[in-house]
Parts: C-alpha cells; structure tokens; sequence
C-alpha cells in the first residue's frame, strides 16, 4: 500500500511540475515575441522620425511634442499584427521618470511605471542590454525591454522602457495550479481507495491458494474448491487441485512401491536366510542349498536392478540421449541375445520386418531394454515360437511381440502394466511396467491382448 501511494504522489508531482514548467515557457516565450515586435516598431519609429531640437533655453522638448510622439508608440504598438498589450516609458540614464508625468491625461497609470522604475533602479538593470528581463515590483509580475531614442532626445541618454504586466496569467496560472491539485488530491484518494478495495480482492485469494500451497508442501494433498469471480484465479486454483491429485496419487503409488518392494526382497533373502542356516545345521544337502542361495541371488540381483531402473525412468525427463535409429536393428539384436535360452527351450523367433529401414528416434539402450524385457516374457509362456514385427502402418510405427503360449487371463489384462502384479508364472511383476514407462517416455502407446494363440503385445510409436 505504501508504495501505491508514493506512485501516486510520484506521478501527480510530475503532472504538476510538468504543468508549471510548461506555463512558465509559454509565458517567457509569449511576452518575448510580443517584447521583440514591440521594440522593432519603436527602433522603425526612431529611425524614421525627423529629428527635433529642443529651446536653447532650457534644453527640454514642449510636453506636446513628447506626448504626440509617445501616443504615436502606444498606438502602433497596440495596432501590431501581435495585438500587443505592451506599454511604454521613457526614463534617462539616471532611472528617472521623464515620461508620463502627472499631466499626461491619456495614460492613468504613472504610479505603476514609477513603480517600475523604481525596480529597475534598485537592480541596476543595464538600459542599453537588447535582453528581454522579468521583474516584480510590490504586486505585480513584467517583462521588459529597453530602446534607446534619439529622434526627439539627440544624442542625450533617454531610453524607452517597454514593458507586459504578466500579473494576471500568473494569478490565473496559480487559480489553475489550485484546481489542479484539487483535482489530483481527489483523484488520488479515489486510487487509494480503489487500490485498497482490489488489493483486498486480489491479497484474499492469493493468501488462500498461498495457504493451499503450503499444506501441499506438508505432504497434505487434500483437494480444496475456491469460490473465485477471477478467471485467472479459477484456473490458477484449478491447475493446483489438479497438481494435488497428481502428487496424492504419486504419493500413494511411492508408499505401494516401497511395500510391494520391501515384500519382493524379504522373500528371496528369506530363502537365502533359510538355506544357509540348514547348510550351517547339516539340516539340507550343501550342493542342492548352494544351487538355490545361488538362483535366489541371482533372482535378488535381477530384481534390484530392475527397482533402480524403474525409480531411476520415473525421473527422466529430457535425460534421453535420442539418435535415430533402425528399430529392426534393435529388435534383431534382442532376440539374438536371448537366442541360446531359446534354442534350449525348443524356442524359434519369426521376423516379420519392413524391407526398408524403420527409423525412429530414440534412445537405444532403454528402447533395447523394454524390447528385451517383452522378449523375455514372451519366453516365459511361449511354446514353440515367438513373432516379431516391425512396420509402417500410415502413420505409426508398429512393434508387435507375441507368443503361442496359454494368453492372459481376462481378469488380468487390465494390470499387466501395474508395478508387482504378477500373472500365473510371472517373476517379480516389474519388467512389464518398466516397458510401459519407456514407451510413454517416447511418446509411444502399448497394448496387450490375447491372439489366435498366446498374448500379444503392440507397440505404436508416432512418426
């Protein structure tokens, strides 16, 4: 709020200024033109005006003849083109008053002029100077400009003191600057007010989704609705609901991993555990344990690993070192190295690939390990052969791996996918999720489903 409010006093200061400073320049400029034509008719007037010599006598002109020419100045000046509102003076080198005097009738304003001239005087103003300058005498505002006359005084020191009350653009310029502030002191409580009104709007919410936020980060991802008016607001608070469910439901599936984890390790060290202690009784023959501590460690092994690559795929995101590659490749050198455990279990791998290459962008060696984990699978179940296919189909690439054995049951198709859910003879329930996650990460989609004779895996990665 404080810092609306300097804003506020910032910008109005501005405007104010900004105003006076403007004022002042059309002021100073405005009595300047009308100075300088001013001054241009006198100098013409001078120039062009027969010189007069005064009496011998006494050295001075007939008042007459001063008067006819000083109403001459008066009123080609107020007949310029400029309509100018100068007036005119005549002092000599001393600042005193020579014209008007008390008996020039046609000018009512002598003690003005003398006022004048006592400014000029005490600031030692230089008379014979072409600047324009500003004074103020006990009330009023001027600009003015001296000409020096020789065409009634000769060659004596008589100057010609042009002068524009600016008084009253001033007095109104200040009338202005009262309305203005007026207007800005108003205005700025109206800002205030509406400021407070919408911080309050704006600082309510935001405190709510603020505190909404902070439960999240306590690990408390209950969904909570906001009755907004914003629209910002409401998507704001629905993309957070949303982020809640996404983070409960990671939450729960972490808390499912870990158990389902800790129960998978416990039952091959428990037959470890188990084994090694009838060896160490004479309970058990030591080759035949051996054998089992041996297939139960190599069972552990296999299963760590595949806990470490699933934690570690869950936090890929642009990690993926993506080449292009020939997924026939691919596909022909995972089936030749599980080709030996095939050929032993009477196994034989038919390819059905495009004649051209399939390329697709990739990362090879996790593509490789969700292409090795369904391979693997297939062996498990497969009777006598396995089909793996590889082809464009419109716009997709199509992988299908499947096998001639006993097919899923109905009841477990829709968990095939799911972390430790193990069909009948499966093995620890996480390769097949671990296949999932990789070809999502790719921007692929997998089904499963029962084919003429085993199950069938289809994978479709866009092109």
């Amino acid at each position: 709020m404080l810092s609306i409010l300097c804003l506020i006093i910032i910008v109005f200061m501005i405007i104010l200024v900004s105003f006076n400073v403007f004022l002042d320049t059309y002021i100073k400029t405005t009595a300047n033109e009308e100075l300088t034509k001013s001054t241009e008719i006198v100098e013409h007037m001078d120039s062009n005006f027969r010189p007069i010599k005064p009496p011998q006598d006494d050295g001075k002109l007939p008042p007459k003849v001063l008067s006819n020419f000083m109403r001459n100045v008066q009123d080609k000046v107020r007949m310029a083109e400029t309509q100018s509102d100068a007036d005119a003076m005549v002092v000599d080198s001393k600042y005193n008053l020579i014209f008007p005097t008390r008996e020039d009738d046609f000018l009512k304003n002598v003690d003005e002029m003398e006022l004048i001239r006592e400014c000029i005087q005490n600031e030692k103003l230089d008379l014979n100077s072409d600047a324009n300058t500003r004074i103020s005498t006990r009330n009023k505002d001027y600009y003015i400009s001296t000409v020096k006359i020789t065409s009634i005084y000769g060659e004596q020191d008589k100057y010609l003191i042009l002068f524009i009350d600016i008084s009253k653009t001033l007095n109104l310029a200040q009338k202005i600057n009262i309305v203005l502030i007026s207007v800005m002191c108003f205005a700025g409580i109206l800002a205030i007010f509406t400021a407070v009104i919408l911080s309050e709007k704006i600082a309510k919410p935001i405190k709510e989704l603020c505190e909404f936020a902070k439960k999240m980060g306590q690990g408390d991802f209950k969904r909570t609705y906001f009755d907004f008016s914003d629209k910002e607001l409401v998507e704001l608070s629905t993309v957070m609901n949303k982020s809640a469910e996404y983070l409960d439901k990671y939450d729960n599936e972490q808390k499912i991993f870990f158990q389902n984890a800790s129960h998978e390790l416990r039952t091959p060290l428990m037959s470890i555990k188990g084994y090694a202690e009838a060896i160490k009784y004479n309970v058990i023959d030591s080759k035949h344990a051996s054998d089992i501590i041996l297939e139960e460690s190599d069972r552990l092994s296999d299963m760590v690993e595949d806990l470490l690559y699933i934690s570690k795929i869950d936090n890929i995101t642009k990690d993926f070192e993506l080449v292009e590659c020939d997924l026939r490749e691919v596909l022909s050198n995972c089936g030749a190295r599980q080709n030996v455990r095939a050929i032993n279990k009477g196994i034989k791998f038919i390819y059905e690939f495009d004649e051209e290459m399939v390329l697709f962008e990739c990362d090879e060696k996790n593509i490789s390990k969700a292409f090795m984990n369904l391979i693997e699978n297939a062996l498990r179940y497969a009777k006598s052969e396995i089909k793996i296919v590889c082809k464009y189909n419109q716009k997709n690439i199509v992988v299908i791996i499947e096998d001639d054995g006993i097919g899923i049951k109905k009841e477990d198709l829709p968990h095939v996918f799911e972390r430790f859910y193990k069909g009948v003879g499966g093995n620890h329930g996480i390769g097949l999720s671990i296949v999932k996650s990789i070809v999502n990460k790719h921007g692929g989609r997998i089904y499963v489903e029962n084919g003429k004779k085993g199950a069938k895996f289809t994978i479709l990665f866009k092109l």
